[in-house]
């Protein structure tokens, strides 16, 4: 069977220069696109909503992190790039390290 051409193509390794656009070919890339689109600010005309939708799914995920004031971190974009690019060990790695930070913030405030 052929492949279907109006699938879009995977093409593995994502990086941090990969748009959202080439995310949403993957599950976890469609639902990180979605939770982006939600949190676009609303528009005058459905227009105007399209054009900045499109403008942002095609901006590298590097550009989001950098452009989002703290709302998407690198460690949201660094896992998503890993559950897209099919590492979910990397994630839970990641998880466990930011939990160790936050108990030693906590620890230390505690002390004080």
């Amino acid at each position: 069977m052929p492949p279907d051409p109006s699938q879009p193509q995977i093409v593995r390794p994502f990086t941090r220069q990969s748009t959202v656009l080439e995310l949403a070919s993957t599950l976890p890339g469609r639902a990180f696109k979605a939770l982006i689109v939600r949190q676009l600010p609303p528009v005058a005309t459905e227009k105007e909503r399209q054009e900045l939708e499109d403008m942002t799914v095609g901006l590298p995920l590097e550009t989001l992190v950098e452009l989002s004031e703290g709302k998407l971190t690198w460690g949201i974009a660094d896992s998503v790039l890993d559950l897209a690019n099919r590492k979910p060990h990397r994630v839970a790695a990641r998880g466990a390290g930011a939990g160790v930070s936050a108990l030693r913030k906590v620890a230390s405030s505690v002390r004080r």
